[in-house]
């Protein structure tokens, strides 16, 4: 009788031990639970905004120095209607009124040279937050499938050049083509034959304004920018063009 109490007692407490063991792991896993429910739940933006520039940092190597935009989202907060724009003036002005000035004075500057060009129709023009660019259609400048300035284009990038050599801007000539594939022992792509038109009318404006070539660079885009889609012989038309581009001072 003694034998068989003591085996009912050990076998109680057996089971009293394995209970316990098994509500401990359960217990834990909820209290880890909530734990990262209430982090998850408690995001700090303003903790985060080292790691948000660290990475914007690392992906502007993948697009020529410039930062990519990542942010965190969240809900709780009320959405922001400022512009990276009217952010970066309001601290430029905090910390350096003279640059807003100077900026502004500089944008006037682009404006009145604008005025002052008088664009015909074989020109357009535009501003964006990197400056003024100014497009030339490829069939006032080149013969197709060609680099070499066509001589009709002559009186116009003669008169550019004179008041382009007056500015102080930085200047870039970017060159752009269709669609339409091109192969020929000069040019194998529509890559070779942008950037030869684009460096071409950079020596052409050098040579007739006196323009410093330190002001100056050249850049081929092929097909890879279209203004509009290439799905007609008057759009790709469009994107067949060299933009002047006078990036805007502080850019």
């Amino acid at each position: 009788m003694r034998r068989k109490r003591r085996h009912i007692h050990e076998t109680e407490e057996g089971g009293n031990a394995s209970w316990l063991t098994t509500f401990n792991d359960m217990m834990t896993l909820l209290m880890v639970f909530f734990v990262l429910i209430f982090s998850m739940g408690s995001l700090d933006l303003n903790r985060t905004s080292g790691l948000i520039d660290n990475l914007q940092s690392a992906l502007g190597v993948l697009m020529a120095g410039k930062r990519v935009p990542v942010a965190v989202a969240d809900k709780s907060y009320p959405p922001d209607n400022t512009t990276d724009t009217d952010a970066s003036r309001s601290s430029a002005t905090q910390q350096n009124p003279a640059a807003v000035s100077g900026s502004a004075a500089g944008t006037a500057r682009l404006q009145q040279f604008l005025k002052s060009l008088q664009l015909d129709p074989s020109m357009q023009a535009r501003f964006s937050g990197e400056g003024l660019h100014i497009t030339l259609k490829d069939n006032i400048l080149f013969d197709t499938g060609r680099a070499e300035i066509n001589p009709r284009a002559f009186p116009l990038l003669d008169r550019m050049a004179v008041k382009l050599a007056k500015l102080p801007n930085r200047i870039r000539i970017e060159g752009h083509t269709d669609n339409v594939p091109i192969k020929t022992e000069l040019y194998p792509s529509n890559w070779e034959l942008s950037v030869a038109r684009a460096v071409n009318v950079l020596k052409y404006l050098v040579k007739a304004g006196g323009i410093a070539p330190s002001r100056m660079s050249a850049v081929g885009y092929g097909n890879s920018r279209p203004l509009v889609p290439n799905d007609s012989p008057r759009h790709r038309a469009q994107n067949r063009r060299v933009e002047i581009v006078l990036v805007a001072e502080g850019k």
